[in-house]
């Protein structure tokens, strides 16, 4: 993890005051996590159809009990997503650990063959889908801090996936 090379990009920043931002605006959030993370999945399913192969329960169905499975699975995964990302905020000051669960989430992620060029749409697609819910608090500053903490993550995921000691 401690290596570098010219051609990797450089570690982004989070700042204090955007750390206190997130978990500021998480706290608007944290009601209504499974809603948020199946809009988050509906919402990359939608706008990048592409990323459904990854996930067996985003392709349609001509069998009612199946599409209600896939349904009742998409609404689970969205809110695993949600309560990983609350996880991780619970870490967010603590630099190593927060690294190192981010490397490791990134390196579970190399199992699921994930596609690391896929994995900035889900931060983006994730400021989308909280933007209405945080729509009393949400300033220029906010989602700037949302951006930055979802560049980290992909960042540190992107190092866990690539890692050749997997």
């Amino acid at each position: 993890m401690g290596c570098t090379s010219s051609s990797k990009p450089n570690k982004p920043n989070l700042t204090m005051e955007q750390k206190r931002l997130v978990a500021d605006s998480w706290k608007e959030l944290h009601i209504d996590l499974e809603r948020i993370g199946m809009l988050m999945f509906m919402g990359i399913f939608d706008t990048h159809p592409e990323t459904r192969r990854f996930f067996e329960f985003a392709n349609p169905s001509d069998d009612t009990e199946v599409d209600i499975r896939n349904r009742q699975r998409l609404r689970e995964h969205g809110l695993r997503f949600m309560n990983l990302v609350k996880k991780l905020l619970a870490f967010v000051h603590d630099n190593d650990r927060f690294d190192d669960m981010l490397f490791d989430l990134g390196r579970r992620h190399k199992d699921y063959n994930a596609d690391v060029d896929m994995i900035n749409i889900f931060g983006e697609q994730f400021i989308i889908s909280i933007r209405p819910t945080l729509k009393h608090s949400w300033d220029p500053n906010v989602e700037e801090a949302w951006t930055r903490l979802f560049e980290y993550i992909a960042y540190m995921m992107k190092l866990g996936i690539i890692d050749d000691k997997n």
